[in-house]
């Protein structure tokens, strides 16, 4: 839901937003996809860190305390999974969250 919520966040009304669920070999493969503004390159290595927001002009009543992204990735990681991001800039992001089937 984090990574849902961030991405209807981050994208205008004409934009799109994009949820994929698959299987893939031994593991499940869940993508978030939006057509927003993306994440500068600069921002990306930091994203998941707590309280790191990349779009430092919105206020925390707007944009969050920088936690949400550190939360889903903490999650992901205690049920064995692993998270990762692709953005570029006036494209939009992609994460995508991978558990292992058991």
């Amino acid at each position: 839901l984090i990574l849902l919520d961030n991405a209807i966040k981050f994208t205008d009304a004409a934009g799109t937003v994009g949820l994929t669920l698959e299987a893939d070999g031994g593991k499940a493969v869940v993508r978030v996809r939006d057509s927003g503004s993306g994440i500068p390159p600069e921002a990306l290595p930091h994203v998941f860190d707590r309280f790191y927001r990349a779009d430092k002009a919105r206020s925390r009543a707007e944009g969050g305390a920088g936690l949400g992204l550190a939360i889903a990735k903490w999650i992901v990681e205690a049920h064995r999974g692993s998270i990762r991001v692709d953005s570029y800039p006036g494209t939009g992001t992609t994460f995508t969250v991978e558990f292992p089937i058991h």
